[in-house]
């Protein structure tokens, strides 16, 4: 019953769009990440592609995007 519970629990976190460009990773809190921040990484891959790029607005909607997407998880 409680691995019942905590099977759904982490199931929540699962989300096949979160990371477009990379398939095989899907939890929305943990994956890896290039950089040194391990949580949230699709929202701070976003960040990170953001403040490095010119195109803002493209870059920016990601950000929101991935927000959005940690948000309804959580």
């Amino acid at each position: 019953m409680l691995n019942d519970q905590l099977m759904l629990l982490e199931r929540t976190f699962l989300n096949p769009r979160a990371f477009p460009e990379e398939r095989y990773y899907s939890h929305v809190l943990w994956a890896p990440r290039t950089g040194s921040v391990v949580t949230f990484p699709g929202l701070s891959n976003a960040c990170s592609r953001a403040r490095d790029t010119a195109s803002g607005s493209e870059a920016w909607a990601e950000v929101q995007r991935q927000l959005s997407i940690v948000v309804t998880a959580l």
